[in-house]
């Protein structure tokens, strides 16, 4: 319950609250012109101060407060104590809080020697004793927070959708805060949430990879591994030859002597040919030779049976001359029979010596192909240092490849996992969220006379609610939804004490309704309050007050603060600035 709101400036006039039904009003003062109006009376700047105190952020309307040195002093039960914390417009980062000695236990870690404590502290503290929130706001996003709990108690706004504290409240936060205050298993929320992002993660990834936006960092699994295979290959190779190279200190000279070999090897190919050649023609000369034998037995056998023709005389001659032939051919077939064997004898002992010096030859061919300088085998190094980090590259995205894939079916899995869990959490509750619904539909039935439903189920991203009324959406309805909505959780609420209790609504919430639900509502919100054993506060402009509503003993009774249209500066009671709030 929240007691008293001042400030350190005798402007300001402390305004008092209490259980049940409290309203600050604007109204216009006897004898006031029409220059004067009922808006800009600090109506909105009287919640946007108590939410400083609260530990919201410092709304920009109060800033020009700051270089005149205001502070405001709020006091509300904490912990079922009554105690006042006083924040600081400029330099608010740290905040007093005056409490009973019987809290000293409680509070004491938290305060320094002149009872002052950081926003941070002070905010888990409220955290701590209006919604039992046991934990210290976690850092990062996805993150349920005392602030927003609170944005749901203290409206500003008059946003379309109950349950969010403001349009652009992400789905998560909006899912997440209200399931807290509906007792479900809010963790589920978060933890969902945070696998719905990892997924659209690994499916943004998917997608560029598929794009080829990213074709160093994910490609197919099989062209990886191919290209690991002649990576791998590669390195295998350039290893092989790095652990058998050999220095050489004069590769140069090596080089040189490897050609004057070559050009020797071809001196003896080339002699070798002739040899070839030579023994060729020497065979064909003796083959020529037998043919000679042959035909001169033929002749001789001729002038045998011419004897008769010839002298003896001339037959002499003749066997002179047979002889002298067989003589000179017998000479020729022992020549080229020592030439060929001189030929044969030649090429055997060049053949050796050709084999001999191709020996040498490939031996210093594969000491140059094996080896070289010193320069050559540090290049030959660098490069297996670089294949070697290719193929470290291949396998680091070989691997990239295989996590993501595990860790898309790990998602999948554990979302599984988490739904079933939250179905049965859901199941669980359902009796107490029936109830909530229940009493959500009554207050819709008593202000329209229609049917309201407050829904819950489960989805990728865990509880789904949704409001739904049968009626035909309007400015009015939808405000009215919201008021529906508070006051549910509120009633519903403080008994498992996950709400504060109070309840604060700006005049805007029932700006654009219809007088005759703006008097439902009213009284709405004045029986809950009561019947709840808690507190409501809103501010209103009293032309907005429906007749017979400023009539009540309770609404009268419930005025704590009238605000005229004359008074300088409205509830602060000085000028400060255009962005005095309604």
């Amino acid at each position: 319950m929240l007691h008293r709101i001042s400030a350190n400036k005798d402007s300001f006039i402390p305004i008092a609250f209490k259980s049940g039904f409290n309203v600050v009003l604007a109204d216009k003062a006897p004898g006031a012109t029409d220059k004067h109006s009922r808006n800009a009376r600090g109506k909105t700047s009287l919640i946007q101060a108590i939410n400083y105190c609260l530990g919201g952020n410092l709304p920009k309307p109060l800033s020009p407060l700051g270089s005149l040195g205001w502070a405001f002093t709020l006091e509300l039960d904490l912990f079922d104590e009554r105690v006042s914390v006083t924040r600081s417009i400029k330099g608010g980062t740290r905040v007093k809080v005056d409490y009973p000695a019987s809290l000293a236990p409680a509070l004491g870690s938290f305060v320094d020697e002149s009872s002052t404590m950081s926003v941070d502290d002070w905010k888990f503290l409220l955290g701590l004793s209006l919604f039992s929130l046991d934990r210290v706001a976690e850092t990062g996003e996805r993150a349920i927070s005392p602030r927003t709990l609170l944005s749901y108690v203290i409206r500003t706004e008059a946003v379309k959708d109950p349950l969010k504290i403001i349009p652009q409240q992400a789905a998560w936060s909006s899912r997440e805060h209200v399931a807290y205050l509906l007792g479900l298993n809010w963790e589920l929320v978060r933890d969902l949430s945070r696998l719905d992002e990892e997924s659209d993660t690994y499916k943004a990834i998917a997608r560029a990879t598929n794009a080829n936006l990213l074709p160093k960092a994910l490609r197919p699994e099989p062209e990886l591994m191919l290209e690991l295979a002649e990576a791998q290959r590669e390195l295998d190779e350039l290893q092989s030859r790095v652990s058998g190279f050999q220095i050489v200190e004069d590769p140069q000279g090596l080089v040189t002597r490897a050609d004057r070999l070559t050009e020797d090897l071809k001196e003896l190919r080339n002699e070798s040919v002739i040899d070839r050649r030579m023994i060729e023609l020497y065979k064909e000369s003796m083959e020529s030779n037998e043919e000679d034998s042959v035909a001169s037995s033929d002749v001789a056998d001729l002038y045998g049976e011419m004897q008769r023709a010839f002298t003896a005389e001339a037959l002499r001659s003749f066997d002179a001359v047979a002889s002298f032939h067989e003589k000179l051919m017998g000479n020729r077939r022992r020549f080229l029979s020592a030439e060929l064997e001189r030929l044969h004898a030649q090429q055997a002992e060049r053949d050796e010596r050709i084999r001999e010096l191709s020996a040498r030859r490939n031996s210093i061919l594969a000491v140059l192909d094996a080896g070289g300088a010193l320069e050559e085998l540090g290049a030959l190094q660098a490069e297996a240092v670089q294949a070697a980090a290719r193929v470290g590259e291949i396998e680091t995205a070989l691997n990239n490849v295989r996590e993501l894939a595990q860790a898309q079916e790990d998602v999948r899995l554990k979302k599984a996992q988490m739904r079933q869990e939250a179905a049965r959490d859901l199941s669980v509750k359902r009796r107490k969220l029936d109830e909530v619904a229940a009493r959500f539909d009554r207050m819709m039935q008593d202000l329209y006379g229609v049917s309201g439903v407050l829904t819950a189920e489960v989805d990728d991203l865990g509880y789904k609610f949704s409001i739904k009324v049968a009626t035909a959406s309007s400015s009015g309805v939808t405000r009215m939804q919201l008021l529906c909505f508070d006051l549910t959780l509120m009633a519903e609420g403080v008994r498992s004490r996950q709400h504060p209790g109070f309840l604060i609504h700006d005049s805007v919430i029932f700006d654009g309704v219809d007088p005759r639900q703006v008097a439902a509502g009213l009284s709405l919100a004045h029986k809950t309050a009561n019947q709840s054993d808690c507190q409501y506060i809103c501010t209103m402009n009293s032309n907005d007050v429906p007749p017979a509503i400023a009539r009540e003993s309770w609404f009268k009774n419930g005025i704590r603060r009238t605000v005229l249209d004359t008074e300088v500066g409205g509830v602060m009671g000085i000028s400060f600035g255009l962005g005095l709030g309604r």
